[in-house]
């Protein structure tokens, strides 16, 4: 599943230096922190790899379970980043006060983007051409380590930074290059160890990565991997300087569990969209009550009134992207299904599902690339709102 929070370490270190944070220095509560930042599933990864011995015997089971937590986390994760895009887009395209950049972006983003995608999905069905349809699940699988591994490396500027927590120009960089040797090599060990396969239905394809270049990337992934470890051991025991744990716990899982262990357990690889997701939400949400909270207070009531205002915005908020992952996920692939009627010896019988996923999936590495940056005034103001 594709799905990242793009926030910079220069977003991060937006956050005033004397301003408090709620639970001091962190998003929800410690607890709760490490458990969505990717620390369930740390703790759901071993039992679940190094315990259950038949994997066959419960491959159905969690199949079902999987698919169940996957689509109720994934309706609000994807939805979310759909109502944060076009939330204000005009503002964003035509207000006097965007940078040219900024206005590019969200026209990209926004409607450039999605037309393009769309194009290439229908275009490839009303051709009939199945391989070229499948090549976009290795596109989406592409795009979906991208995802993964920045909101990684965003859950440790965050969450950092909001304890006030920052690292040199050196350790960020060794941080995104693991984070991009990981992705790199993850993607080519996925390549080379699936050849065909069949998403919803529909046969996708991978390429042929010869293995001289799989040692060289699984070299690389290794060795930027010691680096890193080398340069926060420095960092911690020589010059005395802090790390957050749940940011760590965040990069980390993103990275070694959910790209890497994917690879290793198929029981555990079921499971990690709906971590992913949880990661999502921690920022997602936590940037959503701050807004609410932040309108309720222009308005000139009472304090059980504010609560009250701001409890419904989010509700609405949580609601609607329940309903509107369900109409891209479910809604509108059984509408086109029932109004072009594929043949099903053809695409398979779910088609239309398979199209809408890789759409959806593809569009959210678009969608975070745009709104989880350090010229998105919003962010600033609301992923790190002081008391």
């Amino acid at each position: 599943m594709a799905t990242a929070l793009r926030t910079s370490d220069a977003v991060a270190q937006a956050h005033p230096a004397g301003a408090e944070t709620r639970h001091a220095g962190y998003l929800f509560h410690p607890v709760v922190d490490f458990l969505l930042a990717g620390g369930g599933s740390l703790l759901i990864a071993v039992p679940v790899i190094l315990l259950i011995r038949d994997k066959a015997a419960v491959e159905a089971s969690a199949v079902a379970w999987g698919l169940v937590l996957s689509n109720v986390l994934n309706f609000p994760h994807f939805a979310n980043s759909y109502q944060l895009l076009y939330t204000g887009i005009s503002r964003r395209i035509l207000g006097s006060t965007s940078a040219l950049t900024v206005r590019l972006r969200y026209i990209w983003a926004g409607f450039v983007a999605p037309a393009i995608i769309g194009s290439f999905l229908f275009g490839a069905y009303l051709a009939g051409d199945v391989r070229l349809l499948g090549y976009s699940a290795n596109a989406m699988a592409f795009t979906v380590g991208w995802h993964y591994m920045k909101q990684g490396y965003g859950s440790i500027a965050v969450l950092s930074a909001i304890r006030r927590i920052y690292y040199t120009q050196i350790e960020k960089r060794l941080l995104l290059v693991n984070g991009y040797a990981v992705w790199i090599y993850s993607w080519m060990a996925l390549n080379r160890t699936l050849h065909e396969e069949t998403l919803y239905g529909v046969k996708y394809f991978t390429f042929d990565v010869p293995p001289a270049l799989l040692i060289i990337g699984a070299a690389a992934a290794a060795l930027t991997t010691a680096v890193v470890l080398i340069a926060l051991g420095v960092r911690v025991l020589a010059r005395k300087q802090p790390i957050s744990w749940n940011g760590l716990v965040g990069y980390a899982c993103a990275l070694y569990l959910w790209l890497l262990a994917a690879h290793a357990d198929l029981i555990f690889a079921i499971f990690i969209p709906a971590f992913h997701s949880l990661q999502y939400l921690l920022f997602t949400w936590r940037y959503q009550l701050n807004k609410v909270e932040s309108d309720a207070d222009v308005v000139q009531e009472g304090p059980v009134s504010r609560r009250s205002s701001a409890a419904f915005r989010f509700a609405k908020f949580v609601i609607s992207g329940i309903l509107l992952g369900w109409l891209g996920f479910a809604a509108l692939p059984f509408l086109f299904h029932a109004g072009f009627s594929p043949d099903s010896s053809v695409f398979g019988p779910t088609v239309f599902v398979f199209i809408f996923v890789m759409w959806i999936n593809i569009h959210h590495y678009f969608i975070d690339n745009v709104i989880w940056r350090r010229d998105n005034e919003d962010v600033r103001k609301y992923l790190f709102a002081p008391r």
